[in-house]
């Protein structure tokens, strides 16, 4: 059995090819819209190694959000995969759609490190917009599995 150190050499075992499945499902006001999930990640190897569930929501009516009408949900996606992947491991798994804008799920495996990130991205003047984020233990993947089915 390889060790988590190990296996994080080895990028194509840390991050498998993704399975994008698109799909509709109802707002909580009713409303239909668009999500995607990753179902590459319904049979990862890895899930007790990257234990935090992370919810990022980003409010797109929020005032600071709106001045950056221009942005792109792809860039937003990057942008915190990316600055994330700078101090721990970071699996994005899915995008849902809110009433006021989107969630994306993430599983990490360094809750200290990404709690580190997500301040400095918080404290930035020049951040790329304002978001509120959620961190819980979720050793098995609970809180995404119903989008994984």
């Amino acid at each position: 059995m390889m060790t988590w150190e190990e296996v994080k050499m080895d990028t194509q075992k840390v991050y498998p090819k993704s399975s994008i499945t698109v799909f509709l499902m109802d707002t909580e006001q009713g409303k239909p819209a668009t999500h995607w999930v990753d179902k590459a990640y319904k049979d990862y190897s890895y899930k007790r190694f990257c234990p935090f569930n992370c919810l990022v929501s980003i409010d797109l009516s929020d005032r600071f959000n709106v001045s950056k009408a221009n942005i792109d949900t792809v860039e937003i996606e990057n942008y915190f995969k990316e600055e994330l992947r700078k101090v721990c491991v970071c699996h994005l798994l899915a995008r849902v759609t809110t009433d006021n804008g989107f969630d994306l799920e993430l599983y990490l495996d360094d809750v200290e490190e990404a709690l580190k990130k997500f301040r400095t991205l918080e404290n930035d003047p020049d951040r790329l917009l304002n978001f509120n984020c959620e961190i819980t233990e979720d050793n098995d993947w609970e809180n995404i599995e119903g989008l994984l089915r």
